[in-house]
């Protein structure tokens, strides 16, 4: 007896057909599997670059509006003509606290306190947002003013100013640990970046100036 067409059609699959299709699974399994810690590692890389972004938009507005950088004079003063050190995002300045504005005042409090005993910022203006940390990374840090902004490493972030207003900065990359960067053939750091303001993190090694650091002014 011959076996009807229309059932002969519907037969499974063999178990060859079985084994290339798991075969082909499994290894797009480990594909991803092995790239997966790398793809982690650079959205954490982004979520940075995306806060460095964002820092250095709100210094730049605030500048426009007030024809000035955000942090007390007396930490600006250098000597020689040189412009000042890197200001750290961390409680030690106030240049997260003065770029949030009035977003960085404690119920109740008064709206000159904010940017400490130096009303930086009267307006009130909110420059930036900043999204608040977890576990001590990732955001901004603190239960009230003054408030650090840390990286995901739980680090702060350099700020670079040109205080001395000669439109440039000297290039951190110059002094970098890694030969990749400061001793580069291809493409070798100049001796400064024709910016006012640069800012960098220095990564997940937590070591500064190294090959890991994740700058403003390269890809």
């Amino acid at each position: 007896m011959k076996t009807p067409a229309h059932i002969s059609s519907r037969r499974g699959f063999t178990l060859i057909e079985l084994l290339v299709v798991i075969t082909i699974i499994a290894v797009l399994a480990g594909l991803v599997i092995s790239q997966a810690p790398k793809m982690m590692e650079d959205a954490r890389k982004l979520e940075v670059r995306n806060a460095i972004i964002s820092l250095k938009t709100g210094i730049s507005n605030y500048q426009v509006e007030y024809n000035r950088y955000p942090i007390d004079p007396a930490l600006l003063a250098s000597g020689g003509g040189d412009d000042a050190q890197p200001i750290l995002t961390d409680e030690n300045s106030t240049i997260v606290d003065t770029l949030m504005g009035d977003a960085a005042q404690q119920p109740g409090a008064s709206s000159g306190s904010s940017g400490g005993s130096i009303n930086l910022n009267p307006k009130g203006i909110e420059f930036v947002t900043f999204k608040v940390a977890k576990n001590g990374r990732n955001g901004l840090m603190g239960t009230q003013s003054p408030f650090s902004l840390l990286d995901m490493w739980g680090s702060p972030f350099y700020v670079l100013l040109d205080t001395n207003l000669d439109r440039k900065l000297e290039n951190p990359d110059v002094m970098n640990q890694d030969p990749k960067i400061s001793q580069s053939q291809v493409s070798p750091p100049p001796q400064f970046l024709p910016t006012d303001v640069a800012i960098y993190s220095i990564g997940k090694d937590l070591v500064q100036l190294t090959g890991d650091d994740i700058v403003s002014w390269r890809e």
